[in-house]
């Protein structure tokens, strides 16, 4: 039986976490590579990994396991620059973690006899503080029969949800990630900024608001969960927000973010109209009024 032995290259907030799940399950991780060497310190000090280095040629001649935690942008680099170290790659294994980039990214390390693939953990990861993946998501990419029997004995390890996913179908996969949890954020904070009151009953509002609004997305489906005042054609209430948005922007002396949270409002308001058109099958008067006065103000927004 083949015995891993790992190389974790790169040591930021995932790196963290997997590490730290790796270690518990029993991986034998070797060593942490990082541009910087404090970096790679820390990460392998933490979880009392032996070795640790800012250089690829540093990699212990023993290790057969490459995670590459870098960034997306920096993954097709370090493969590139990981094949041209003096070592044979054949039976070796390279993993990266990446929700966009596909396998292509290590075509020259497959070049070298790798097997490559890459395990898209399916969620946030906000800072270097451990968190525990156990029953995340993860999608299995690759098209390496050594890849495939590794990645699926890690995930039943890590005790991770797997599926497997194609590389045209990835970084659709990554939007609707974003879609639904970085933007998701992203409204709760204009949400919260919009509330002055001190007091947490707003919050508290807000929280029973966006739960029940989940509940329903997953208990019905998206188009039929969706309510509020363009579910219902109230031309009115779309107005009124616009008015009190503007009226704000006017009062304030940083504009910017307001004028910001507004176009946000009109274009979700508009593919809130695409939602209606699944939902009922057509848009009725009501709610082509309100199209027409969001395009409006859209146009207004963009001059």
């Amino acid at each position: 039986m083949v015995k891993y032995k790992i190389v974790v290259i790169g040591a930021g907030k995932l790196a963290y976490s997997l590490s730290s799940a790796l270690v518990k399950s029993g991986y034998n991780v070797q060593s942490i590579v990082s541009r910087k060497l404090n970096s790679a310190k820390s990460l392998a000090k933490q979880f009392s990994i032996p070795q640790y280095s800012n250089s690829l040629k540093k990699i212990p001649a023993e290790v057969n396991v490459f995670f590459l935690t870098v960034p997306d942008g920096e993954i097709k680099k370090v493969a590139d620059a990981l094949s041209g170290i003096k070592k044979n790659f054949v039976g070796s294994l390279c993993i990266h973690f990446s929700g966009v980039e596909n396998i292509s990214a290590l075509k020259a390390l497959a070049k070298k006899g790798c097997a490559t693939g890459s395990l898209h953990l399916i969620r946030p990861f906000p800072s270097k503080n451990i968190v525990d993946i156990r029953n995340s998501p993860a999608s299995i990419e690759t098209e390496s029969r050594q890849a495939k029997a590794f990645l699926i004995q890690l995930c039943r390890k890590l005790k991770l949800k797997s599926h497997f996913i194609s590389s045209d179908e990835k970084v659709f996969h990554h939007l609707a990630a974003v879609h639904s949890s970085n933007f998701l954020v992203g409204n709760l904070f204009n949400a919260f900024s919009l509330i002055s009151s001190k007091s947490n009953l707003p919050k508290n509002i807000l929280r029973q608001t966006t739960q029940s609004a989940l509940d329903n997305v997953f208990k019905l489906a998206p188009a039929r969960a969706l309510s509020g005042p363009i579910d219902r054609g109230d031309i009115y209430t779309i107005r009124k927000h616009i008015e009190m948005l503007d009226k704000k922007i006017s009062q304030v002396k940083n504009k910017e973010q307001l004028k910001l949270l507004r176009f946000n409002y009109i274009i979700q308001s508009l593919n809130l109209l695409e939602v209606v058109k699944v939902k009922y099958g057509k848009l009725n008067v009501g709610h082509n009024k309100i199209e027409k006065l969001l395009k409006v103000n859209l146009s207004k927004a963009r001059s």
